[in-house]
């Protein structure tokens, strides 16, 4: 079941009308139902691997909270940890390692016939085993108290909005709402409903109207331009993917709060950064802070000196890209955004050991405000170019069977600098499209607080929303991008 479909739309009208008439453990269990629905609307027979890890991981917080001793703590989280990533690794990277490894072998002159067994990927698989691990890591450091009804933490991680595509929200954040009462307030159902259509604008006009640009341009050998038009695809690919999970995000945000609930803010304005660190901070948010607090900062962070820094960013780096996909080309996306942020910290250091800590982040001081905001704007532009090389990588990994990704990147590369000698028909959806999400990221703090907007704001925003997904949405019912992962 996916957010931009008749289905969806319907089990949430249900589900709604039955939750504001019930107790807050009758909507527990409601949600929780509901949420075993929505997720084996897709494939009923993995919802048992949902029920199992889920149940293992509250009885391991269980056995990790009761323990005096460091020790023995270490040992359940230890199998608890070996447990998620055992059946995240066999569902997710069973199949790449069987067929690189008989790649290895054929190097060497033998011949292997391994019984890959083509694993169907459980819808979300990624986002839910981060949930969980996250809870029992948290148990164990003591940040949180282990549930002790276990209807609370199904719930956690298994609510629907999200469940399948994130944020990834951590126990202490989510499991709290879930074990008190949730009180209805009118601005944040307001609210709410504003950031559902706001999703929905973002998902089916601007995300699936780039689609068939998107799938055009990356469906053959050969880039369609032997020009830097080959930009205007990047263009569309990488506002493709932020209007896609932005505008997922959005919805699963806006459902929660008709209901009571609150989930982190995933994205904010991602676009509008000039360096690598700010674009983390700005993009996928609940994944680089989990990134950062149970990958980065255990590997030892920046505490060991900048060798060992480099190389706490590069694996870091690695196990976002290996997260998002089993291939080389995930490796290669996330070496790059690992290179960028090694490269940014190196120079952040330099400039600070130089006396201008200000310079290592901001143009000259002495430079007037206009040309502060010029030189902003041409580094804003500059970064979301690098970006749009690093969507390039990302995109590469998901191209169809005979198209071979590293001739096709070389293609790109190569076509990029060259002038264009005629204008290409994308420019029009690309500039048109890639300006509303520009300007959703540049008001995206005042899109939180819909509530307070006048009434004629609020008013004249929801007319407009209706009439752009009315007369540009794109209604197959296709599923978000991220739901790969």
């Amino acid at each position: 079941m996916v957010f931009n479909s008749l289905t969806f739309l319907c089990f949430l009208a249900l589900v709604l009308l039955a939750y504001f008439r019930l107790p807050h453990r009758r909507q527990n269990v409601l949600l929780l139902a509901a949420s075993y629905v929505f997720y084996g609307w897709w494939d009923w027979r993995f919802l048992g691997l949902l029920v199992f890890t889920s149940l293992f991981d509250y009885w391991c917080a269980l056995r990790i909270e009761e323990q005096p001793e460091l020790a023995k703590r270490r040992h359940f989280l230890t199998f608890s940890l070996l447990v998620n990533l055992t059946v995240l690794g066999l569902f997710k990277y069973f199949n790449f390692f069987a067929d690189t490894l008989q790649h290895v072998l054929a190097v060497f002159g033998m011949k292997a016939t391994l019984p890959v067994l083509h694993v169907i990927l459980p819808l979300g698989i990624s986002f839910y085993t981060f949930l969980s691990m996250s809870y029992t890591i948290d148990v164990y450091r003591r940040h949180l108290k282990a549930a002790r009804d276990p209807l609370d933490f199904l719930l956690y991680v298994a609510f629907f909005p999200h469940l399948v595509a994130g944020p990834i929200v951590r126990a202490t954040y989510l499991l709290p709402q879930c074990q008190r009462a949730r009180v209805m307030v009118p601005e944040q159902v307001i609210n709410g409903i504003w950031l559902i259509l706001m999703g929905y604008v973002k998902k089916v006009v601007i995300a699936d109207r780039l689609a068939g640009m998107v799938e055009w341009g990356f469906s053959e050998q050969t880039p369609p331009y032997a020009d830097a038009n080959n930009w205007l695809l990047l263009y569309a690919f990488t506002v493709q993917v932020y209007g896609d999970f932005s505008g997922y995000s959005d919805i699963a945000r806006g459902v929660s709060k008709v209901m009571g609930f609150e989930l982190p803010i995933n994205f904010k304005a991602p676009f509008f950064v000039t360096n690598p660190t700010a674009f983390w901070q700005n993009w996928h948010i609940s994944l680089s802070t989990w990134m950062r607090d149970y990958v980065y900062v255990p590997l030892g962070a920046d505490r060991h000196g900048s060798a060992r820094t480099a190389l706490n960013l590069m694996l870091t780096m690695l196990v976002s890209g290996l997260w998002h996909g089993a291939g080389l080309a995930y490796l290669v996306w996330g070496s790059y955004y690992g290179v960028l942020l090694i490269l940014h910290r190196a120079w952040r250091d330099l400039v600070r050991r130089l006396g201008t800590p200000s310079a290592a982040v901001r143009l000259p001081a002495q430079w007037s405000p206009n040309w502060q905001r010029a030189g902003h704007v041409v580094l804003v532009v500059w970064f979301f170019h690098i970006t749009c090389l690093g969507m390039l990588l990302f995109r590469v990994a998901s191209v169809p069977a005979p198209v071979q990704p590293l001739p096709l990147v070389q293609s790109y590369l190569q076509a990029l600098f060259v002038w264009p000698t005629s204008v290409s028909p994308l420019l029009q959806a690309v500039l048109g499209l890639g300006g509303l999400a520009t300007f959703f990221q540049w008001q995206h703090a005042k899109m939180d607080m819909f509530s307070t907007w006048p009434t004629r704001w609020q008013a004249l925003s929801v007319i407009l929303a209706l009439a752009s997904i009315t007369a540009l949405g794109v209604f197959q019912g296709t599923q978000f991008f991220y739901f790969q992962f």
